[in-house]
């Protein structure tokens, strides 16, 4: 597995108590990587020390990414530098877009000179979002698709990602940008509704309760189980031929939100779903339907997803059995 190439490596995870971080904190854990996380825990962004659990010798760092004192100490030494830092709300993002500003882009900005000035040769990964395109003008969606953001959320995002591009282009570090789709799995935050519908919908079916799905139902994802994301990352990493590149991480199944429902109710064996009209405040940020094009990333980094929704569904719904805390309001 790739996994194996970060035996005995440093390796700083930025955002590493939250969702997507904390996964690969434990799969760079198993490889035997020498890990330090980097989380500011925003009480709204769902990182929890919890995720991270058990990993004692993982050097935990609570912090935001703009910390130039204790965040510069920490990157130096680094062979990578997995920046997962963020806020993903776009609602969020609506109601109060400077903060917005501030996490993804301002604060990515001042981490940036930080690496150029600390460590400036540190193989650095970035985590951008889909939400960058705005609404489709075609499907599926490659890297040339026109960026049109229709939240601030997705604007800052753009210009946390070009940054990052900015500086592999003009300060030769090699730094890569992966634009990811809807992410689902173990470690996710099921109490907040801001962090995407994935996580609602599994909270909801666990719970045995009724899942609203706005519309018709009929809008199209491409949802990614987490482990296929961490292996994205994982080979960016380790291609070189990746630094100043951005690539999609998709899913070759698109699925309607409905066909998302209906699946997790049959994986639980409980819960209902109901057709609801759209919020105004959803409807007007909505993007339609999606569905990511990740032929540059099979072709440049060698990936390709693994996990069907099905399989992923089953692997999500057994965990959370399992750490019946990430249900619980405490």
């Amino acid at each position: 597995m790739t996994a194996g190439r970060f035996r005995g490596k440093r390796c700083v995870v930025t955002g590493g108590l939250g969702f997507i971080g904390s996964n690969l904190v434990h799969t760079l854990h198993r490889a035997g990587a020498d890990v330090t996380v980097i989380d500011a825990l925003v009480p709204t962004h769902g990182g929890d020390v919890r995720n991270v659990a058990g990993l004692d010798d993982v050097e935990v760092i609570v912090a935001g990414i703009d910390d130039v004192d204790r965040v510069g100490d920490a990157i130096v030494g680094a062979r990578y530098v997995f920046n997962l830092a963020g806020q993903v709300s776009h609602l969020a993002s609506m109601h109060d877009p400077v903060a917005d500003l501030d996490l993804n882009a301002r604060s990515h900005l001042v981490f940036l000179e930080l690496l150029r000035s600390r460590n400036p040769t540190a193989t650095v990964v970035h985590t951008s979002t889909r939400q960058v395109y705005g609404r489709p003008r075609y499907l599926p969606v490659d890297e040339e698709h026109p960026t049109q953001p229709v939240d601030v959320n997705g604007i800052a995002k753009l210009a946390g990602e070009q940054a990052h591009l900015l500086y592999a282009r003009v300060h030769g570090m090699p730094i890569t940008s992966l634009r990811l789709t809807n992410v689902y799995g173990p470690r996710q935050s099921l109490q907040r509704d801001g962090l995407g519908f994935l996580p609602v919908f599994v909270r909801r079916a666990m719970n045995g309760e009724q899942i609203d799905l706005f519309g018709d139902g009929q809008q199209l994802r491409d949802c990614l189980y987490v482990d296929d994301v961490i292996e994205g990352l994982l080979l960016a990493a380790t291609t070189p031929t990746a630094a100043g590149e951005v690539f999609n991480l998709g899913h070759p199944e698109a699925v309607t939100l409905l066909d998302v429902a209906t699946t997790l109710i049959k994986v639980t064996g409980q819960g209902s779903l109901r057709l609801v009209p759209w919020p105004e405040d959803h409807e007007r940020i909505d993007i339609g339907s999606f569905h990511g094009d990740f032929a540059k990333a099979r072709h440049k980094l060698g990936w390709h997803p693994t996990v069907d929704l099905a399989a992923g569904a089953r692997r999500t719904v057994a965990f959370y059995r399992e750490h019946e805390w990430y249900l619980s309001s405490t």
